[in-house]
Parts: C-alpha cells; structure tokens; sequence
C-alpha cells in the first residue's frame, strides 16, 4: 500500500521517529483519535494533544520541526488509513483502572489501620477475607461486564 500521498488526520495509523537534540532517535506507531478515545499506552493518541495537531495534514516522508521538551522534529515513516476499533473505550478502560485501585488502597488502608501499634481508636480487626472476597468479587464482575 502506498502510504506517502495520505494526509494524516483522526484515524490514521502514523509510524514518526521522534528525533532529540541529542541526535537519539524513538520509533512510534499510534493512531490519531478523539480524545475520548485515547489511551497512548495501547497506540491511540488524541488528535489534539501537541504531536498530534502538528502531524494532521501531513504525509509519509516529510521532516517536521517539533520543539517540545528535548525533542528537535519528526520524521514521519509511514500513514495509512485505519479503521478504529470504538469498541476500546479508553476513557471506560481509566475509569475501571481507578475503580480497582480504589478498592486495592481501601484494602491497604484498613490494614495499615489495623495494624498501628498505639491507636488512638483501640483495636481494630479487619476482616481480610471479607474484604479479599469483595475484590475478587469486583474483578469478576468488571471483566464480565
């Protein structure tokens, strides 16, 4: 497929080496999409962060300058249109992320509390299992959902 004549826009797979000052160079592949889909970690980058609005409605081949952070320009290697998967809801994904992390630092927290020598409260037992089952239970019903 010939990839220099496509103009980079949302939905479009973009292979850049990103070039520092330093001369090192980073390879990346990502796709431009909105910003409620976007989630860097799994290759999708919202059109309107800084990287992203400086490619849109450039082509394979071209050297652009970029001056952010200790980066000098962009080298885009190849475009090709893509098709988005919308059902990888990055902004549901963020959310099922904090939810799991809630749970764990409750989990940390009455631990912590139960086991502080001294406390002010007085004894304090924290039924773990109850507390490890109603996790279990949460990550069961999240990856069914």
């Amino acid at each position: 497929m010939e990839t220099e004549n496509i103009l980079i826009a949302r939905g479009s797979k973009v292979l850049i080496e990103l070039v520092e000052l330093s001369g090192v160079v980073e390879q990346v592949e990502f796709t431009l999409v909105e910003s409620k889909q976007a989630d860097f970690k799994s290759g999708l980058l919202d059109e309107n962060t800084p990287l992203g609005r400086t490619l849109i409605g450039h082509r394979a081949g071209e050297v652009i300058p970029y001056a952010a952070g200790d980066l000098k320009e962009v080298h885009i290697l190849s475009v090709k249109h893509g098709e988005i998967d919308t059902s990888t809801n990055a902004a549901e994904k963020r959310r099922e992320t904090v939810r799991k992390a809630e749970t764990q630092s409750e989990l940390i927290n009455q631990l912590n509390f139960a086991t502080a020598s001294g406390s002010k409260w007085g004894d304090y037992d924290v039924d773990v299992e109850k507390l490890m089952e109603q996790k279990r239970k949460e990550d069961d019903d999240s990856s069914g959902a």
